[in-house]
């Protein structure tokens, strides 16, 4: 059974849920090296041709099809909007099937979202898919086909409370859709350890997030490098050493205390 997770923070913009969601992708790719033909895959559902694809795609020339495509009509069958990344990391193949969405508008049918899944999961048979989700005002829409064929979900949010109640009722939202649906340690996204408490109630962040979502959070900090390698259109926990950055070295927790244990029962 393929684990299958999707990333969201809300309606709210600029969480940092597309870092999160490549990343993670990225830490399974080599984790579950050499253990399927095409182990990971990520579904990058982002507005106007997504960012997380855009990433991947650098050493690419041509994009044939794309999922909007799918969702039109222009092509049958979702798995021709798909593509292949690999790297060689010390003599070993790491590879990761991802999206690429083009342009997902309003009007489209969007229950055939869950069709791509279950497609992906039938043919392709990954150990893990991680879908990153579009945000500001399209996230309801799409979350409702996506959730419901969804193991997990990762919830992201920032130190605004803004963010943090927006991500809390779409948790709320999640829940209604799925009932059984594992909701993961939120992560609170962009941290900085030297203001850990919010002025407004004198509580620390961790623990705002946590009355409102009623889940612990863990923390990544806030690190210009991470912006820095997404410039120059690099995967973070690719270019970065966990010795440089201690945004990688939170990333690179999560994924080992929350997202590998979910790959070793299948």
């Amino acid at each position: 059974m393929t684990v299958i997770i999707t990333v969201v923070s809300g309606s709210k913009g600029g969480t940092g849920k597309t870092t999160i969601a490549v990343n993670t992708a990225t830490l399974a790719a080599y984790r579950l090296r050499g253990s399927s033909p095409y182990p990971v895959v990520l579904l990058d559902l982002g507005v106007d041709n997504g960012s997380a694809s855009k990433v991947l795609l650098s050493s690419l020339t041509k994009v044939n099809y794309t999922l909007s495509d799918y969702l039109t009509g222009k092509i049958n069958n979702p798995l021709y909007a798909l593509y292949l990344k690999s790297w060689v990391i010390n003599s070993e193949e790491m590879r990761l099937v991802f999206s690429v969405p083009g342009s997902i508008v309003e009007g489209l049918p969007l229950f055939k979202l869950r069709y791509i899944i279950r497609i992906i999961t039938e043919y392709l048979k990954p150990i893990m898919l991680v879908v990153d989700t579009p945000s500001v005002g399209f996230t309801r829409q799409f979350l409702e086909p996506i959730v419901s064929e969804s193991t997990h979900v990762i919830p992201v949010t920032t130190v605004d409370h803004s963010s943090i109640e927006s991500l809390s009722s779409i948790v709320g939202f999640i829940k209604g859709i799925k009932s059984n649906v594992t909701i993961l340690p939120p992560i609170l996204n962009m941290f900085d350890y030297k203001y850990p408490v919010d002025p407004t109630t004198g509580k620390e962040w961790v623990n705002v997030v946590e009355e409102i979502t009623g889940i612990k959070p863990y923390t990544v900090a806030y690190d210009k490098l991470l912006y820095v390698a997404r410039q120059a259109m690099e995967v973070e926990v690719l270019k970065i050493s966990p010795g440089e950055s201690q945004a990688i070295r939170d990333i690179i927790k999560y994924f080992n205390e929350v997202i590998a244990p979910l790959t070793v029962k299948r």
